[in-house]
């Protein structure tokens, strides 16, 4: 049994001058919150079964990064997630239950482009070596190999995948 937890909000982008407590709060609440209380639900509702359960979180490169185009504020949550499933996962390990978390680079969604002219863009993608972003559906072969039996040893793992834009 698994759950991948994928949802996230970056609700404009600003400079750190024009961030708003509102701005915070909405990305803080979206982003780390809600992925908390989810995480704590699904613990609640994995441990005790014989077969080992997984929960499957999304972080992001700006973790690592601090965020890129007025994003420092989605960095920080992401880098809650981080800090939060490498805590959760040694928490939960004794239960059964494993806490990983997929760190996309640039994935081709709406929010990614939201805000950001071409040149932004361009210089992005300059600095990923596989010369692109990433589809969504590239997300799905790390979602499952961490909420597979083939990942069972591993827990508080943040996978990268950035296409080569991060390598740690």
């Amino acid at each position: 049994m698994a759950l991948a937890h994928c949802a996230a909000v970056l609700r404009r982008r600003a400079s750190v001058e024009e961030v708003t407590e509102e701005d915070w709060d909405f990305q803080i609440d979206v982003n780390l919150k809600a992925t908390f209380f989810l995480n704590r639900a699904a613990y609640l509702a994995l441990k005790g079964h014989k077969r080992q359960g997984s929960i499957v979180n999304f972080a992001s490169q700006g973790w690592w990064t601090g965020g890129f185009g007025g994003s420092v504020v989605y960095a920080a949550s992401k880098g809650g997630i981080v800090s939060m499933t490498r805590g959760l996962a040694r928490s939960f390990a004794p239960a059964g239950v494993r806490v990983n978390a997929v760190s996309p680079g640039g994935v081709e969604t709406p929010m990614l482009r939201d805000g950001q002219s071409d040149e932004a863009m361009k210089s992005f993608i300059s600095m990923i070596p596989m010369g692109r972003t990433a589809e969504p559906a590239e997300m799905t072969g790390a979602v499952l190999f961490l909420a597979s039996a083939a990942s069972s040893y591993m827990t508080g793992t943040v996978l990268n995948v950035s296409g080569g834009q991060l390598m740690y």
